[in-house]
């Protein structure tokens, strides 16, 4: 049942679409800090290569120069150091105005911390779009902060979006042992906590999608243990090179059918500043291979997207 829960995962798209008038509309820049963390370390799990954290929780000052993103920060999270990898979803409330800024965002620890964020705003800020960028900051437990606001009220908001993809992918079963956090790195508890990690990955996938054309995508997702979430990031790439981060989240009803959806939250080119989403659901598939871990499939998905 695991496996075919598994392979019933969502995977996402890059759209290389037009431009729209949004993608011309006024950017405000910003630059900031974000510090004085208070984090809960999550749960971790490893075997002899792996090594992965489920709802970890952080949070932090965001002392951004634009005092519509300047307030806390409330982040939740999950970690592949082997990967390199951490993704997640959470918002800013600012200290000022009746509002609040929520979404997505994917990470990458191999060369110094460097995560990419988009944010919708809420409230007072409804309608508006937040950019943001962090990497390692000028002190110790700090990251620096640089984006922008799009400020589009009254402009083009979410459209209607439609794919189809077929996908190669293979399941892993990750037999790990749960990790007391108060170490670095983790060590196992005494007596050992045994916990099996589903791991699924893209091999290939390609499809066609409105406002997009042929795309191709990569990623991974990881079911987290304990609450049955499956979570993931990857990226799409469009014909022409420009990209969009994703975060997937699957969650699964008591017949082991997974409820899928894929948040975009930034990426390159006309899409930086992306935003949106889809769900999806298979068309053609499960197909088995010659490798029992590896199968193949088709899916449709309808969602919305704003760049």
């Amino acid at each position: 049942m695991l496996r075919r829960t598994a392979i019933g995962v969502v995977a996402v798209l890059t759209l290389a679409a037009a431009l729209t008038a949004e993608a011309d509309a006024k950017k405000t820049y910003f630059t900031g800090i974000e510090g004085n963390y208070i984090l809960e370390p999550g749960q971790w799990f490893g075997d002899v290569v792996n090594l992965v954290a489920f709802r970890r929780t952080c949070d932090a000052d965001e002392d951004i120069s634009d005092p519509r993103l300047k307030g806390l920060g409330s982040w939740t999270y999950a970690v592949d150091a082997v990967a390199g990898k951490f993704w997640g979803w959470g918002r800013i409330v600012p200290d000022q105005g009746g509002g609040e800024w929520t979404g997505y965002f994917t990470g990458s620890m191999t060369a110094g911390t460097i995560l990419h964020m988009t944010l919708t705003g809420s409230g007072d800020y409804a309608g508006l779009v937040a950019r943001l960028t962090y990497t390692n900051g000028p002190q110790p437990h700090t990251l620096a902060i640089a984006g922008y606001i799009v400020e589009a009220k009254g402009g083009p908001g979410e459209r209607p979006l439609k794919l189809s993809l077929c996908r190669t992918e293979q399941l892993e079963m990750l037999n790990c042992v749960e990790l007391d956090p108060a170490f670095w790195p983790p060590e196992p508890f005494d007596p050992p906590r045994s916990a099996t990690i589903v791991r699924t990955t893209i091999v290939s996938e390609m499809g066609q999608a409105t406002h997009a054309g042929r795309i191709t995508t990569e990623g991974f997702s990881l079911m987290d243990p304990v609450t049955g979430v499956m979570t993931g990031t990857g990226t799409a790439k469009a014909a022409n090179g420009d990209e969009i981060y994703w975060v997937h989240v699957a969650t699964f009803d008591q017949n082991g059918v997974a409820q899928n959806s894929v948040h975009f939250c930034g990426g390159t080119g006309r899409f930086d500043a992306v935003t949106g989403g889809f769900v999806g659901q298979i068309t053609e598939g499960p197909v088995p291979t010659d490798d029992p871990a590896v199968s193949q499939f088709c899916y449709d998905g309808v969602g919305t997207i704003r760049y």
